[in-house]
């Protein structure tokens, strides 16, 4: 591999809980372990396609303190010390500081890929390896920090956007576009502007960087988070760590890392590559059936089921129990030994308003 590439460290975020993905995906096994299009799950295929291109050894995971056993045994041949354990949620700008910071300490300004989404699905699993090199490598000569994104397909307002400005570079294929803007999730009129424009890209949260770069990054636009983080770091590796971490960590504000880092983040060394990944965010159950089926109308099913006159419908069920739909149309039934929904596809996203209502009503269904 060329130089800056083979020291390629691949930082996968997996602590989401999916909430838009309720009865399956759940609390103690959130939707990104869970096997929603096969035997495994979407945090495996992730692994592997990472795996395949760089190498298990050059893949750390950033997950919550209780998942940590659960990548392992999905991740089996992971090295136990790549797993990067939070001491406690407190959303995505805790969690990308810290496990940066960590990465710091033991590769000290080394290129990193920042992958948020261990639940997105990708198809074209080789073009996403050599974007990731691309990048990589022009992190590596230029010092450029690197978005990779994706063309929209449909005017989602589920997602965010990136708009892109003129071309600034080349690297093996791929054009590299000046970062203008991130807008988060449009309202349905914005999201068809954006889709008409073509100069808008839906945000993956896939970016190529360096630690050296991020931890700059926080010091100039979140400095208070940036006093905790250098707390850590000051005492990682000395008999404090465990106390100073336990200390600092808590007192970072709960805050999305797209609001705190991201939207303030422009300049000409901050560069946005289209690739055409076949990507898709698996945020709902409309989502994944969208993503599922194979012909148009069709229905997406698990387990043992009887659709009679049914379209266009998702339809999940536990083994050992048969389910039978008659006259549904585009419908999402999702049947758990605790807990069974039943909607419209449309409404596929307020699913997360009945995890708010459990979350004050009745928790142990989480």
């Amino acid at each position: 591999m060329a130089e800056g590439v083979s020291e390629l460290k691949l930082l996968l975020f997996c602590g989401g809980s999916g909430t838009r993905l309720w009865p399956m995906s759940r609390v103690s096994r959130p939707k990104q372990f869970q096997p929603l299009m096969g035997s495994d799950s979407l945090f495996q295929l992730m692994v592997r396609r990472l795996a395949d291109g760089f190498g298990i050894e050059n893949i750390f995971i950033s997950t919550g303190a209780q998942y940590a056993d659960l990548v392992l045994k999905q991740a089996p041949d992971l090295p136990p010390g790549n797993i990067i354990a939070e001491p406690e949620m407190r959303d995505t700008m805790a969690a990308v500081g810290y496990a940066v910071t960590i990465l710091h300490h033991r590769f000290p300004g080394a290129p990193v890929a920042t992958l948020w989404g261990a639940d997105h699905v990708i198809r074209n699993d080789q073009l996403f390896v050599r974007a990731l090199t691309a990048g990589a490598l022009l992190t590596a000569q230029r010092g450029w920090v690197v978005k990779i994104d994706v063309p929209p397909t449909f005017a989602s307002t589920a997602l965010g956007y990136i708009e892109i400005g003129d071309r600034m570079e080349t690297e093996d294929g791929f054009d590299v576009y000046a970062f203008i803007r991130q807008i988060e999730k449009p309202d349905e009129d914005t999201a068809q502007e954006f889709l008409a424009s073509r100069r808008f890209l839906w945000n993956t949260g896939y970016i190529v960087w360096t630690t050296s770069k991020i931890l700059e990054l926080y010091r100039t636009h979140a400095p208070d988070v940036a006093s905790h983080l250098d707390a850590i770091a000051g005492a990682l590796g000395t008999p404090d760590e465990q106390r100073v971490i336990e200390q600092e960590f808590p007192k970072i504000e709960r805050l999305s890392v797209d609001y705190g880092l991201f939207q303030k983040m422009g300049g000409g060394e901050f560069g946005v590559m289209p690739v055409n990944l076949g990507w898709s965010d698996i945020g709902a159950w409309d989502v994944l059936r969208d993503e599922l089926r194979s012909e148009p109308l069709g229905n997406v099913t698990s387990g043992q089921v009887i659709a009679i006159d049914t379209h266009d419908s998702l339809i999940y069920g536990p083994a050992g129990k048969t389910i039978v739909t008659i006259g549904l149309q585009d419908m999402v039934v999702v049947d758990t030994p605790d807990a069974l929904l039943v909607a419209p596809s449309d409404r596929s996203q307020d699913v997360k308003r009945v995890v708010d209502r459990l979350r004050l009503e009745n928790p142990d269904l989480l």
